[in-house]
C-alpha cells in the first residue's frame, strides 16, 4: 500500500492517520496487535508484558533505550479497539488508537498516533506507514520509512 496517512496538528504537537481496509477479520487483525509472535513478524519488535487493560508493556527493537518503547494499555475492546500510552525514552507519552471495524472486503483499521513531539512526528508518521504495509503483506525493507520520509515532511511543513 502506499496511502500516505493524513497528518495534522495537535496542539504544539503532531498527530498522524491512517485509514487501512485489510482482507481479514477483526479478529485476525487483533491478534497481530496483540499477540507476541504475531507483533514480531510485522513490526519487527519483541513485546514483553500482557495486552490487558491498564498493563505496562514494552516493544523491544535493540538494546539502545531509542530502540524501546514503553506501553500502558489504557484501553482494550477485544477486537475492536487498542488504546496504548506510548513513550520513548526521554520523550512525553503519546497515544496511540488502533480501531478496527467490519467492512466490505474485510476490517477497516484506523491507526491514530497523537501527542507527537516535533522532532518525532515525521519519522514516526513515515514509520506507521511502513509498518502498516507490511502488516498488509509487503514485505519487510529496510530502512523503507527512510524514502517516505520526504512525502511526511512536506506534509508536516504545509501545515
Amino acid at each position: 500500500m502506499t496511502d500516505l496517512g493524513t497528518v495534522r496538528r495537535d496542539g504544539d504537537l503532531g498527530a498522524v492517520r491512517f485509514e487501512r481496509l485489510y482482507a481479514a477479520t477483526p479478529e485476525e487483525l487483533w491478534s497481530a496487535w496483540t499477540e507476541p509472535e504475531r507483533i514480531s513478524r510485522w513490526l519487527g519488535a519483541t513485546l514483553t508484558g500482557p495486552i490487558e487493560p491498564g498493563a505496562a508493556v514494552r516493544l523491544v527493537w535493540g538494546p539502545d533505550p531509542d530502540s524501546q518503547v514503553d506501553l500502558v494499555v489504557t484501553e482494550l475492546t477485544p477486537p475492536h479497539l487498542l488504546q496504548w500510552q506510548w513513550t520513548i525514552a526521554g520523550q512525553p507519552p503519546t497515544v496511540l488508537r488502533v480501531e478496527l471495524s467490519p467492512a466490505v472486503g474485510g476490517t477497516l483499521l484506523v491507526l491514530d498516533h497523537s501527542g507527537l513531539p516535533a522532532a518525532q512526528f515525521p519519522g514516526l508518521s513515515a514509520g506507521w506507514h511502513d509498518f502498516l504495509d507490511v502488516l498488509a503483506g509487503r514485505p519487510p525493507a529496510e530502512d523503507r520509512w527512510r524514502e517516505l520520509l520526504p512525502a511526511y515532511r512536506e506534509q508536516v511543513a504545509a501545515l
